[in-house]
């Protein structure tokens, strides 16, 4: 008898359970506007691209960047040279892997001081339902998303982008939860960083909200 009960009152549950579960699908704008009153609201627009800090990557700045890059290889050229917002977007669009690459759009890049912000809008399709759990019923097909991090040179040719912070659809992940979905969602490795081809001509770099200064020679630790 009391085997019955039981076997019932897991019916129950699993029926309440699936009902909460349509109820927040049917209504899930209404909630998360709701939610937005007390966490603050979270904007889904990308940041505009701007003559500072903001770029997004277009052929003209990939051009640009690879002639100032081939300037850092002659042996009578600079020691360092600057990239804008739009030529460090453009790198960072042309690096990536493509099996990455494809699953999100209208790239743009924000240079902070000593860090880098991604934003993109995703294919959610992408990330493993287990990944993000109910909030992964409640995303439309393409999502903005933010990450933001350092970027370092590890070794001649490869670059990697630390992802600290990480945000979809405006809202952000807590820091446990960042390094998991990195590793989904932008094919970043153990650490939490994201692997990036880059150019061996430079080994060194440094962020600014004006530019990305590239180094010929690794800097002195101070």
């Amino acid at each position: 008898m009391n085997g019955c009960l039981k076997g019932i009152l897991r019916l129950v549950g699993l029926a309440l359970l699936l009902v909460v579960g349509a109820v927040a699908w049917w209504f899930r704008e209404p909630i998360l506007r709701t939610a937005s009153r007390y966490v603050g609201r979270h904007g889904t627009a990308l940041p505009p691209v701007a003559d500072t800090a903001v770029g997004a990557p277009t052929p003209k700045a990939l051009q640009s960047t690879q002639g100032k890059i081939e300037k850092l290889k002659q042996p009578t050229g600079p020691d360092s040279v600057v990239l804008s917002p739009n030529e460090i977007a453009s790198l960072v669009g042309s690096s990536i892997d493509w099996s990455v690459r494809k699953s999100f759009d209208s790239l743009r890049v924000e240079l902070l001081e000593g860090t880098v912000a991604v934003y993109c809008r995703l294919d959610t399709r992408v990330i493993p339902p287990d990944a993000i759990g109910p909030l992964a019923g409640m995303l439309n097909p393409m999502e903005p998303l933010r990450i933001a991090g350092p970027l370092r040179i590890d070794r001649p040719g490869v670059a990697h982008f630390t992802v600290q912070e990480l945000s979809l659809r405006g809202f952000p992940f807590p820091g446990q939860v960042v390094k998991q979905l990195a590793q989904r969602m932008a094919g970043a490795d153990s650490t939490g960083a994201v692997p990036l081809r880059v150019s061996p001509t430079f080994l060194d770099v440094a962020i600014h909200p004006t530019g990305v200064v590239l180094y010929r020679h690794r800097r002195r630790s101070s």
